[in-house]
């Protein structure tokens, strides 16, 4: 059980991560693409469209397919959005990377949940969710230093970095 709640957990984490780093890059992207201060809060907003639209189906799809197959599915949408996010060429693409981060998002706590609430004893899944939502807390934390990072390193070396750590989670 410590192994899969440390699984699901980095899987939320890394998640949360993705969506709080865009903060600090968004003055560089602003620059970059010449965006106006509409243009970035829809940018800034593109990842949050992706969770609200996918969350009901991935719910449905986590019931139907399994929760394990949903939230690695999620993991895997969310590296590949991640290398699209690094790679991006132009503002449409890095929305469009954005929103598909956003509904792996959808699919890896849909499933992530369901699967700790399926594997967990009665007794213990309120404890055992508090961990993994605080994992997520801890992602949200370390968003920020990612994009930090990012804004010095560079987008592209660190967003596939971390897309590869993604793929090793769902592997």
């Amino acid at each position: 059980m410590r192994r899969l709640v440390v699984l699901l957990s980095a899987i939320v984490a890394l998640d949360i991560t993705f969506f709080a780093a865009l903060t600090p890059l968004l003055p560089h992207f602003v620059s970059t693409y010449g965006l106006s201060k509409a243009a970035a809060g829809v940018l800034s907003a593109s990842y949050a469209a992706g969770v609200l639209a996918a969350s009901l189906p991935s719910g449905l799809a986590a019931a139907r397919y399994g929760p394990r197959r949903a939230a690695l599915a999620g993991v895997c949408l969310t590296a590949v959005a991640s290398l699209g996010f690094a790679f991006a060429g132009s503002a449409w693409t890095l929305g469009g990377a954005r929103l598909l981060q956003g509904v792996g998002s959808a699919l890896s706590w849909a499933g992530a949940l369901a699967w700790l609430v399926a594997a967990a004893p009665r007794e213990r899944r309120g404890a055992l969710i508090g961990t993994t939502m605080g994992a997520a807390v801890f992602g949200a934390l370390l968003g920020p230093v990612l994009g930090a990072i990012a804004s010095v390193a560079g987008v592209r070396a660190t967003f596939t970095g971390v897309a590869l750590l993604g793929g090793v989670l769902a592997a």
